[in-house]
């Protein structure tokens, strides 16, 4: 169990988020063990030799305890009985729950200062402030889009709030107003988006044929013009440094398609 006043020097990361700040960080020798999906975002090189363990969601105590863990830190999607397993197997847990931007970059500080790495930590938020700050320089005066990111068919979903700043940046508004949550289809085609983004967690190979062929979806602007697009969605979907580099990812797509039109 960690001593007050130290810093941690066990770590198990349950989310490819808090595994892609360590390493940004620098202080990937931390990490006892890691989630079963970092590898999507990190690669399979990167993450040689890291034991791996089941995600925030479906994690149990039994999975956590043989690495004798400082700290153990979980990040959205939560399920209170996996978290409430760990906390009462005596394990110190960190649940992070971010939402905008700003609350990314206030998670990244706080996992430099856990791991005395504050330099670190501003100069990984000062690199991807950069990046948006060029992606607004380069798309924010086009003209306005309607943008509908979908993170789930069934129910349909759409994105978290990160996923608004991100559209924010190239002049997108981003529709049906109200992220993280379940929709009526009725009101995605009240909102007639004019890019349609998929990007449903966990799947490779984004079935935009099956988005196109929709009932009742015929008069959306964005399958009128075939403006449905994806990419890979672990890059916008996971709440880290790597949103820079998703962030780009997502204008290329949806103004390569609105270029195109």
């Amino acid at each position: 169990m960690q001593r007050i006043g130290t810093y941690p020097n066990r770590i198990v990361s349950l989310e490819p988020n808090v595994t892609a700040t360590l390493f940004a960080l620098n202080r990937q020798h931390l990490l006892a063990a890691v989630s079963e999906h970092d590898h999507r975002l990190l690669g399979e090189e990167a993450l040689e030799g890291f034991p791996r363990v089941p995600c925030t969601w479906s994690v149990k105590a039994k999975d956590i305890l043989p690495f004798d863990p400082d700290l153990v830190i979980a990040s959205v999607p939560f399920r209170e009985q996996s978290l409430s397993e760990l906390l009462k197997a005596g394990l110190n847990v960190l649940a992070l729950y971010p939402e905008r931007l700003e609350s990314i970059y206030g998670n990244i500080r706080l996992l430099a200062a856990l791991t005395d790495a504050r330099e670190e930590g501003e100069h990984v938020i000062s690199k991807m402030e950069l990046s948006f700050e060029r992606l607004r320089e380069a798309f924010g005066s086009k003209p306005h889009i309607r943008v509908y990111m979908e993170v789930w068919p069934r129910p349909l979903m759409n994105g978290p709030a990160w996923h608004v700043d991100l559209v924010n940046l190239m002049a997108g508004e981003f529709v049906p107003p109200g992220p993280g949550r379940r929709l009526k289809e009725r009101e995605i085609l009240e909102a007639d988006p004019e890019v349609i983004v998929v990007a449903w967690p966990g799947v490779e190979n984004q079935p935009l044929e099956k988005v196109y062929a929709r009932p009742g979806w015929e008069n959306v602007t964005a399958i009128k013009k075939r403006r449905v697009v994806s990419i890979p969605e672990i890059w916008i979907n996971v709440p880290g440094p790597n949103l820079a580099r998703g962030a780009e990812m997502l204008a290329e797509a949806i103004w390569n398609v609105k270029q195109e039109a």
